[in-house]
């Protein structure tokens, strides 16, 4: 009967360290918010046809904005995105080409309907929508529990002029 209790209390053990192993961050370093912005990627126009010249670019140089198109290169990693603070105008038609330097992540926005696909490193993945409603919008990686890790950032949709 001892015995049992002793496997019994063992298991309890086993099962306490497995969950608190799965849910404790594997980077125990501090992050704090960047308010600059300092991208790593090359910047590339999208490719379309346009009618109007091309605006100039009113954010850093991630982001590569035509007309009403408007690019950002974002990468994300163990829990946070290299850029957490994003602006365009609404109405704009946004494409956010993501990639991770680390384990699986994604972008996601609730309030737009969007989000990329969960890549791993060296699988970038895309996604587009217009930025119809003004406003500040968080967006966040939905893996896990990494968006509670602070793997957030906001959109800032200026109404137009």
């Amino acid at each position: 009967m001892n015995n049992n209790i002793l496997w019994i209390i063992v298991i309890i053990i086993l099962v306490a360290a497995g969950l608190w192993f799965l849910t404790s961050p594997s980077d125990t370093t501090t992050r704090v918010p960047s308010t600059t912005q300092t991208p790593t990627t090359t910047q590339t126009a999208p490719v379309t046809t346009q009618t109007t010249a091309p605006t100039t670019t009113r954010t850093p140089s991630s982001q590569t904005q035509t007309s009403n198109k408007v690019v950002f290169n974002i990468k994300g990693s163990n829990y946070s995105f290299d850029q957490d603070e994003l602006s365009v105008t609404e109405g704009d038609t946004v494409t956010i080409n993501f990639e991770s330097t680390d384990n699986a992540h994604d972008w996601t926005i609730d309030e737009f309907n969007a989000s990329t696909k969960q890549v791993n490193v060296g699988v970038p993945s895309s996604v587009t929508f217009v930025a119809d409603k003004v406003g500040e919008f968080e967006y966040y990686c939905s893996v896990d529990n990494h968006r509670a890790m602070g793997m957030v950032g906001t959109l800032t949709v200026v109404a137009k002029r």
